[in-house]
């Protein structure tokens, strides 16, 4: 069962009471005041405290017009509200209209050194600011930068990796969803704050439509970064009875200046949550500018989710599959790198000295990545606005990381750089840090098993829970995710309560996705023989003219080989055909997927337990990913039960960002094999179990009619709502106009319906369901649906009858 969390709870105003909480000791939610640098800031009571009425008016609020919106102000348009006007019910009143402020630029700081020590250190930014310098300093206008990383190679990272906050007074809000305890009704979250200031910003919260509920919240010091500081507000609010669900508004006061924002929490019985995917939120290292721009920057889908989130009355959460950031840039920029790069011979590579210069120059990276990023426009009114659980996936670290041979991934400048990382990904996307999480465990949040790797279970609503396992601290050549884990993780699965009816199962890269064989056989034979080059390139669409050798045919052959990487979301960042350690570079990209030959048993040995659980438990298993920088739908079913327990859908969504691949590597990534999952322990190729990904997309964007259906090379997000009946719908948003406009509007496909299995002795209704015209389905596919409902095969016996599982179970 869910777990619950004691505490002095106010059942009336549905938060807990005080001026701010800490969870007992004996409660595992977020208790981590025993961690020495875990110190509680108390809020300053001083004239900068904004002070309320009980008049049930709004308590005063200072907006930046010109640079941050608040939730209440967007679309763009520069206007403050009056008390009554609710954006989500416009019947509340019209907008007052008023004067936008004029902003003060504030130049970027640079770096000082100071006397006898080693590094150039920060500025000091515990020295208030002045008025002039409260809003609109530094990156934070709305025009997108479109300049590219690593442009020009080595950079003074001292003086460049020094982002301002768009506020001007600190970085974030970033808004977390921690989890709900379905026993209590209580949701849990945290807002996070990062700023160059002792004193920490002041923070409330009350429902949105009753001013006189407010309540402050205490700050907590959960790390310090030079002279930054992370200071965390856990929030425990009470979820209304029944189906209704409550806007929340949350305000914080830093200076005199204070800015708001409003998230929404479900009722406690609403089982129609709503919730967004995503990945790939950056761009690749090789994005040239003119195609950054010419699709309308990093941030233009993020502005048509906060749309989607006005339009459908809030947005529960966000999920986030991976390459939150693009960490890859610091193998062009970092100086301190090449040196590393430059060393000869694997076992010199492998012992190379971690070094305090580079211990300073990796970390101060994955602070300036995780800062400047996720201060962008459309990212940071997301991040403010829509609870997210984030999950890691190679790009949060850099390229491929995991999937490199063995003298690589164990030598002391991977592993160092993979701990940093790694401490950086807990701290910006969970709000935590490993020290935290292993003094004070809170295993209804984030939980470890062997050590290695945090992972996490998360309800959305009493019928349907996410699990994000961590599929790259375990990560190497031949396995995803250790065998331990894999046991543990199916453990928790069958020991959900019984109101879930679906398990969405984040997995970073697809578990289904089209294979790339072929090329991978002639890239193995690249590494011995010179002829290979050209059978390569008359695969991919790209023809050479005259046999070069494996060395000498980098320059040649790099264009085509980046085509088929970016069919994989991959960039290369550690070489081109052939890497600076006389590996074949590209093998490298695909060892990093589910489909490929080294993880052919643990990818069975996966999926057949999930079979298993989802037959003894009755729900329905889907799997959501990224990764690939295209969208489609996949599935494994049963072709004599197309409806059964065996059907897992795969939802691929990505990129959000980045760019996709060209429509050469999309040809090539719809054969049409017919594919099966092996039974365990078994060689037979024909199976029970047949994979395949599904003809999606009949038409494109600009309604021109579609050869290739299964995958579209455009950029998009996903968004998934549970439905009365059981059934979860997704429907994919994809950016419209050609494959470099900028698109004005996104267009919807969908939805994709998964429904639920059915319980013993229920026939569930599917009538209605079919799928809209112009969403892609053909009509076969469309009939198809309309005949998936089980028709009572699921009765006692009748579902299992005759199948031998092999020692399914773990």
């Amino acid at each position: 069962m869910a777990q619950s969390n004691p505490g002095n709870f106010d059942q009336e105003l549905g938060a807990y009471a005080g001026s701010g909480y800490i969870y007992p000791t004996d409660a595992p939610m977020y208790s981590n005041s025993h961690a020495p640098y875990s110190v509680p800031v108390s809020a300053p009571q001083d004239s900068h405290a904004p002070t309320y009425s009980n008049d049930n008016r709004e308590p005063p609020r200072y907006y930046d017009h010109a640079q941050q919106y608040s939730q209440n102000e967007y679309p763009i348009e520069k206007m403050q509200y009056s008390a009554s006007y609710d954006p989500y019910n416009n019947n509340s009143g019209p907008p007052i209209q008023s004067q936008p402020i004029n902003p003060s630029s504030q130049p970027a700081s640079t770096a000082s050194l100071k006397s006898g020590s080693q590094f150039p250190q920060p500025p000091n930014h515990d020295a208030p600011l002045s008025p002039s310098q409260s809003f609109g300093s530094g990156l934070g206008n709305r025009t997108e930068d479109f300049s590219q990383p690593g442009k020009f190679g080595v950079v003074d990272i001292d003086t460049v990796y020094r982002a301002v906050p768009s506020n001007g007074m600190f970085f974030g809000p970033y808004l977390r969803y921690g989890n709900l305890d379905l026993d209590t009704g209580t949701w849990y979250g945290s807002v996070m704050i990062v700023i160059g200031s002792k004193v920490a910003p002041y923070f409330q919260i009350h429902p949105t439509n009753d001013i006189g509920q407010i309540r402050a919240i205490e700050a907590r010091q959960i790390y310090q970064f030079e002279n930054f500081r992370f200071f965390r507000y856990n929030i425990a609010l009470k979820q209304l009875p029944g189906n209704t669900g409550q806007f929340w508004t949350y305000a914080i006061t830093h200076q005199g200046n204070t800015l708001t924002y409003k998230f929404i929490v479900a009722g406690m019985q609403e089982t129609e949550w709503k919730f967004m995917a995503f990945s790939c939120a950056d761009f690749s290292l090789s994005v040239k500018e003119s195609e950054r721009a010419e699709l309308g920057g990093i941030g233009y889908l993020w502005e048509d989710v906060l749309t989607k989130h006005h339009q459908i009355g809030g947005l529960h959460a966000m999920l986030g599959g991976g390459d939150q950031i693009y960490a890859d840039r610091m193998w062009k920029e970092i100086s301190s790198l090449q040196d590393w790069l430059g060393t000869k011979g694997k076992m010199n590579r492998k012992n190379y000295e971690w070094t305090p210069r580079l211990e300073h120059d990796i970390n101060l990276a994955y602070f300036f990545y995780y800062t400047n990023h996720f201060d962008r426009v459309g990212i940071r009114d997301c991040l403010s606005q829509i609870p997210n659980v984030f999950q890691i996936d190679d790009h949060d670290i850099f390229d491929g990381y995991g999937s490199y041979p063995e003298y690589m991934q164990e030598s002391q400048v991977f592993k160092n750089i993979g701990r940093v990382a790694f401490h950086f990904y807990l701290l910006f996307q969970h709000q935590t840090t490993d020290e935290v999480l292993r003094i004070s465990p809170d295993p209804f949040d984030l939980f470890t098993i062997t050590g290695n790797g945090w992972h996490f279970l998360k309800y959305m609503g009493p019928t349907c829970v996410v699990l994000g396992p961590d599929t790259r601290a375990e990560r190497h050549k031949r396995s995803i995710i250790g065998e331990i884990t894999h046991r543990e993780l199916f453990h928790r699965l069958e020991n959900l309560p019984p109101s879930v009816r679906h398990i969405v199962l984040m997995l970073a890269v697809p578990i289904v996705y089209p294979r790339l064989t072929t090329v991978e056989h002639i890239l193995n034979g690249v590494k011995h023989t010179k002829r290979a080059i050209n059978g390569a390139w008359n695969v991919i669409g790209k023809a050479t003219s005259k046999v070069a050798s494996v060395i000498g045919a980098d320059k040649q052959a790099k264009t085509g080989f980046d085509s088929v990487k970016k069919a994989f979301g991959k960039s290369g960042v550690m070489g081109s055909l052939v890497s600076g350690f006389g590996e074949i570079d590209l093998l490298d990209d695909l060892a990093d997927h589910w489909t490929h030959a080294n993880h052919e048993t643990e990818r069975t040995y996966f999926v057949r337990n999930l079979q298993r659980i989802a037959r003894e438990n009755r729900v329905r298993v889907t799997f959501v990913s990224g990764d690939v920088h295209c969208c489609g739908m996949g599935r494994f079913f049963n072709p004599s039960d197309p409806d059964n327990y065996q059907l897992m859908y795969q939802v691929i969504t990505s990129a959000i960002s980045n760019v996709p691949p060209p429509g050469a590597v999309i040809r090539l990534l719809h054969n049409r094999d017919k594919i099966y999952l092996p039974e365990i322990g078994s060689k037979e190729e024909k199976t029970d179990t047949r994979e395949e990904m599904i003809e999606f997309f009949e038409r494109d964007v600009d309604g021109e009619k579609l050869d290739l259906r299964k995958l579209l090379p455009r950029r998009n997000y996903a968004i998934a709502a549970l439905e009365p009946d059981g059934t979860m719908a997704w429907d994919l948003y994809v950016q419209k106009g050609g494959r470099y406009g900028v698109a004005e509007h996104s267009q919807k496909y969908g939805p994709l319906i998964v429904p639920p299995i059915a319980l013993p002795g229920s026939e569930p209704n599917f009538e209605g369901y079919g799928v809209p015209d112009g969403s892609g389905y053909d009509e076969q596919y469309r009939r198809q649906q309309m005949m998936m409902a089980p028709g009572g095969v699921y009765g006692p016996g009748g579902l299992a009858e005759g199948m031998n599982y092999m020692n399914l179970k773990p």
